[in-house]
């Protein structure tokens, strides 16, 4: 669901009074226009430096997501910028991270982003998993795939992020980083990559075999047999498929999945 943004400004006077015993005094705040899941999301320039704070009032839908991020919080890092603080004041929960200077990747062909992308991804399936009890992924394919065995094929002990949208993959000239955990959870460790090829695809300058020699430079990839990459491409478009007729957005990552699994199933 898609959130009125607001300033910094028009916080609730203890909210600001909680992050500046945190932060100092806040000299400029700067609202950002990405993604539309936060009520505020601003880069704070403080007495003590920059710091990127994203929050949600306590009655929005989706505060639980602002909540488990926070769980996870310092624990991805430096996959993710560094969680610094977590305020629950005033009726508003909010999280303060390392501020990262970074823009959105680029997913098209021979993008420098790419190596950096499948460079993160590799380290994320290298990490052990989080002293955090993480939810298992694979229920959220259960109603999509023909067989409930295949659904098995996708469960695993790796910390997967699942959600690999370019708007949350923030990139520098060194390296790139994962951000908004909040979908993250406990999976297969192939899982980030076979759902990258799908965000690949829908960049629409990729084919099938492209994205996946893209996905081959991540050596959690070969850890997924055939059967699975089959069965899970299968299992991903018809979710996509589901979410398309309901949402207008999908559409595009619906064509996407569904291109793939017609490869998968040549």
């Amino acid at each position: 669901m898609e959130t009125r943004r607001l300033r910094w400004e028009e916080l609730p006077a203890a909210v600001r009074t909680e992050v500046q015993a945190r932060t100092g005094a806040v000299l400029d705040a700067q609202t950002m226009t990405g993604g539309n899941n936060n009520a505020l999301a601003a880069r704070l320039h403080t007495a003590r430096g920059e710091v990127f704070v994203k929050g949600l009032p306590y009655t929005h839908p989706q505060i639980w997501a602002q909540r488990w991020e926070a769980a996870l919080g310092i624990q991805v890092a430096p996959i993710g910028p560094r969680l610094l603080w977590h305020v629950e004041a005033g009726g508003w929960s909010l999280l303060g991270f390392e501020y990262t200077a970074g823009r959105q990747a680029c997913y098209a062909p021979g993008s420098p982003d790419l190596p950096l992308l499948a460079q993160t991804l590799t380290e994320l399936a290298d990490r052990p998993l989080p002293t955090v009890a993480l939810e298992p992924v694979e229920w959220r394919w259960a109603e999509h795939v023909s067989d409930p065995a295949d659904l098995q094929q996708f469960a695993g002990d790796a910390l997967v992020h699942t959600d690999l949208n370019p708007a949350n993959v923030l990139t520098t000239s060194r390296r790139s980083y994962l951000v908004d955990w909040a979908w993250a959870g406990r999976g297969a460790v192939w899982l980030d990559a076979a759902l990258a090829v799908t965000w690949l695809l829908a960049s629409e300058r990729h084919t099938p075999a492209s994205a996946e020699a893209w996905a081959a430079h991540i050596p959690a990839w070969h850890q997924a047999p055939a059967r699975s990459l089959d069965a899970f491409a299968r299992a991903n478009a018809a979710k996509w498929s589901e979410i398309a007729r309901r949402e207008e957005w999908a559409r595009g990552l619906c064509r996407a999945a569904r291109l793939w699994a017609a490869h998968r199933g040549r």
